[in-house]
């Protein structure tokens, strides 16, 4: 689905929250604990399009090696032409199934992932979460947000009307072809919020702090592997 859509998905992202997913990846890049060493190398899962790097290497301008580990090459393509070809040196790309990775143990001083969670399922997330934690350094740090359903906000149905019929009208009539992105609004409905892998870091041993963003449209964990 992801090779299909991605010469569309940066639009799509931008036209359909309103900006929201920008100011979110910097948020999330904000929430992220400083890694205690410089030129440190990291993860950036399910990493997409790979937009949240520019807010990375902003912050952390030390940071020696980013490695993108997405499903999909077709996104990794489209990051590297048309947005990243001048960081090519500082950035690596490992096309796998992250629940199914053999990334090394204790390999990475930083996990980040922005807008990668809601297609997985709680047995899945529990996989994530043990694979954060077995990859992280002791002293690692990891941050990761997501679109929410943000219940007992009093807009929540106009949002959830933005979702589920605002986003198929804008892809039909703007986007032709990527109505695989009409699905958003299911999946981030579906996945409610990120307190439930907040739960499954935690249970791997990990400091974790829960965030909600904008009255819950967006949830967050970021924390740190003792150590």
């Amino acid at each position: 689905m992801f090779d299909r859509c991605s010469d569309r998905y940066i639009t799509f992202s931008l036209i359909c929250s309103f900006g929201f997913t920008e100011r979110w990846r910097r948020q999330c890049v904000a929430a992220l604990p400083a890694p205690r060493l410089a030129g440190t190398r990291g993860y950036d899962l399910m990493a997409g399009t790979g937009e949240v790097w520019p807010h990375l290497l902003k912050r952390f301008g030390d940071i020696g090696a980013i490695t993108a580990v997405d499903i999909s090459s077709g996104m990794h393509r489209r990051a590297m032409e048309r947005l990243h070809a001048h960081r090519a040196h500082r950035i690596a790309f490992n096309e796998d199934n992250v629940l199914a990775s053999d990334l090394p143990p204790e390999s990475a001083d930083f996990v980040i992932s922005t807008f990668g969670l809601k297609t997985f399922n709680p047995e899945q997330h529990a996989q994530l979460a043990a694979l954060i934690a077995r990859v992280l350094k002791p002293g690692g740090v990891f941050s990761m947000i997501e679109a929410s359903d943000p219940k007992g906000w009093w807009l929540r149905p106009l949002y959830l009307f933005h979702l589920r019929v605002v986003l198929p009208l804008v892809e039909r009539t703007l986007l032709r072809g990527a109505q695989d992105f009409a699905m958003i609004g299911t999946y981030s409905t579906n996945f409610g919020s990120a307190a439930g892998i907040a739960r499954l870091l935690r249970d791997q041993g990990l400091e974790v702090e829960f965030t909600r963003y904008f009255f819950g449209c967006a949830t967050g964990v970021a924390g740190r592997k003792a150590g």
